[in-house]
């Protein structure tokens, strides 16, 4: 499972809440604390959502119909494809998999033809120990009632796996 994946259906199921018998209200609170989590994670590991601009991707040969971009986790409709640049068309021209960052072309580019994307990445879907993270700050928040991460009061853990992935830390 990936951050963006989690659910308030799966915190309630952590939280061992039944549910089928939460209220709009306490759905909402739970889709609040994920979203005050998520933003903590970026906020403290400085591993936001990436927008690179212009990331050359590759160099066409006439022949090869795939190429990769340098992250994954792509978000949905954020890409601009370009050959030579030229703004190309999703599905017309290329398909484009958000999950790999693949594109593949309908047809090659041409011989030297330079290929370049925009887009932006979700990076903290790219560490699988950042669910656990969401799962302890969630049930902090929940069991303090509390709308906001305490950093003097962190669980270890926590700090642990967030200390690991940070690139704020100096």
């Amino acid at each position: 499972m990936k951050v963006s994946e989690i659910t308030n259906k799966e915190l309630a199921n952590y939280l061992r809440l039944e549910y089928a018998d939460l209220t709009v209200e306490e759905k909402t609170d739970l889709d609040t604390l994920l979203g005050v989590a998520k933003a903590y994670i970026k906020s403290y590991t400085g591993l936001g959502d990436v927008g690179p601009v212009g990331e050359i991707i590759g160099t066409g040969d006439g022949i090869a119909t795939i190429f990769y971009v340098a992250n994954t986790n792509i978000v949905a409709d954020s890409e601009a494809i370009y050959v030579n640049g030229i703004k190309k068309l999703k599905t017309v021209d290329f398909i484009f998999d958000y999950a790999t960052g693949k594109i593949e072309f309908i047809v090659a580019p041409a011989l030297n033809a330079i290929v370049t994307a925009d887009y932006k990445a979700v990076l903290v879907d790219n560490f699988d120990d950042f669910v656990i993270v969401i799962y302890i700050l969630v049930q902090d928040m929940y069991d303090n009632r509390t709308l906001y991460v305490d950093k003097n009061n962190m669980n270890k853990v926590v700090e642990t796996i967030l200390g690991m992935h940070s690139v704020n830390l100096l």
